[in-house]
C-alpha cells in the first residue's frame, strides 16, 4: 500500500548557524543542542528515543532520511520546514526562506519520487511571502505552504495576510497550520513543554484556526483548504459544543456564513494524525469528521517513525479506510499532482 507521510521536518543548517549567533530568541545552542524557543524557554534537541537524535535528523538532507523511509515503509514524504524562520528580521527571513525551499527542491531531484514539497516564507512580510509562494509552487513544483500558529506577535488571521491567504487559493495551495511556541506570559512561565508540545500547541493552533473560521476566512476564500496536525487539535472533541454555543449566544465579532463544522464537512479543514497516537483520539476524530477527512503524517522527527507506523497498523481500519488515510485523501485534498 502506498504510503505518503505528510509532514516530515526540517531545519536548514546554514540557518542553524546563524541561530547561533543571535542573542534573542529564537536562538541556538549547537553545544548542547538547545533551541531557545522563547525567551528563557528551552528545548531539548539531543533526542534519546527516536531513531537518531532530533536535531541530527532535523539538519540531514541526505541518504539517512531515505533510509529512515524504507525501514519504515513510507514512500513519499513532504518535507517541512519546523518554526523559526517566520519570526526572524525580514532580511533574513526572505534569504533563508530561498535557500530552504532551493534545498527541499534539491533533494526532491537527487531522490525522484521519494520527496514532496511544503513552502516555508517570510510569512510576516507579505509582499515578499507572496513572492516565495509563487515560486514555490510555480517553478519548484512544491505541493502546500507550511506555516505556524503565531509569528510570536502576529497570527495568519489578521487582516495583513488576506492577500497571502487569496493568493493561497489562487495557486490550488493548502496551508498547513502548524501549532508553535505560545509567547503569553503564562504559559512560558511554566516551562518548554507546558507552553509548547505538552498543551500550548494545540491551544495556540487552536486559537489561530478557530479565528480564521470565525473572521469568515472560508467565505472571502471557499476554495480554499487548511491542514491541521495533532488529529486536528482539540476540535473532533468540541466541535458540536463549539457549533451549539456560537448558534445558541450572539456574537457580533463572528462573520462566518455556516457553523463551525460545516467548514470541516466540507473539506476546508482537514487534518493529519501527526503527532498522536491515542487510538480514543482517533476515534473520535473518525466519528466528528468522517475516515476522509484523516491523512497520515508522522511528524518525524519530534516523534518516533517506528512507534507511528505500529500506532497505525494497531487501529482497527478497513483495507479501504487504510487506502484512504495512507494516500487517497492526501491526493484527493492537499497534493496538487
Amino acid at each position: 500500500m502506498k504510503i505518503i507521510d505528510c509532514e516530515f521536518h526540517y531545519y536548514l543548517p546554514e540557518m542553524m548557524d546563524y541561530l547561533s549567533t543571535r542573542n534573542e530568541a529564537m536562538r541556538y545552542y549547537p553545544e548542547t543542542k538547545v533551541l531557545e524557543v522563547r525567551d528563557k524557554v528551552f528545548a531539548r534537541f539531543d533526542g534519546v528515543t527516536n531513531e537518531y537524535p532530533v536535531i541530527d535528523e532535523l539538519l540531514n538532507f541526505g541518504a539517512e532520511r531515505v533510509a529512515i523511509m524504507d525501514k519504515n515503509g513510507i514512500d513519499v514524504s513532504v518535507l517541512s520546514s519546523s518554526p523559526a524562520l517566520e519570526e526572524l528580521p525580514k532580511e533574513q527571513a526572505v534569504a533563508f526562506a530561498k535557500k530552504s525551499n532551493d534545498a527541499v527542491a534539491e533533494i526532491m531531484k537527487k531522490y525522484p519520487g521519494r520527496f514532496l514539497g511544503a513552502a516555508v516564507l517570510p510569512t510576516p512580510y507579505v509582499d515578499e511571502a507572496i513572492k516565495e509562494l509563487e515560486r514555490c509552487i510555480n517553478e519548484l513544483g512544491f505541493e502546500y505552504w507550511h506555516t505556524h500558529s503565531n509569528y510570536k506577535t502576529e497570527h495568519l488571521y489578521e487582516e495583513k495576510y488576506l492577500p497571502l491567504l487569496a493568493k493561497a487559493e489562487e495557486l490550488g495551495c493548502a496551508v498547513y497550520v502548524h501549532p508553535q511556541a505560545s509567547d503569553d506570559a503564562d504559559m512560558k512561565n511554566m516551562g518548554y513543554v507546558y507552553s509548547s508540545p505538552g498543551l500550548g500547541f494545540g491551544l495556540d493552533a487552536m486559537k489561530t484556526s478557530l479565528r480564521l473560521i470565525l473572521n469568515g476566512t472560508f467565505d472571502k476564500f471557499p476554495k480554499l483548504r487548511m491542514i491541521l496536525g495533532h488529529l486536528g487539535e482539540y476540535f473532533p472533541f468540541i466541535l458540536e459544543r463549539v457549533d451549539n454555543r456560537f448558534e445558541w449566544i450572539r456574537d457580533d465579532e463572528v462573520k462566518m456564513k455556516h457553523s463551525v463544522s460545516y467548514y470541516f464537512k466540507n473539506k476546508n479543514v482537514v487534518v493529519t494524525t501527526s503527532g498522536n497516537m491515542s487510538k480514543l483520539a482517533f476515534e473520535c476524530t473518525k466519528k466528528a469528521l468522517g475516515i476522509d477527512s484523516i491523512i497520515f503524517a508522522s511528524d518525524y522527527p519530534y516523534e518516533c517513525l517506528s512507534a507511528m507506523m505500529k500506532y497505525m497498523d494497531s487501529l482497527e481500519l478497513t483495507d479501504e479506510e487504510k487506502e484512504k488515510v495512507f494516500h487517497l485523501n492526501a491526493e484527493k485534498y492537499i497534493l496538487r499532482k
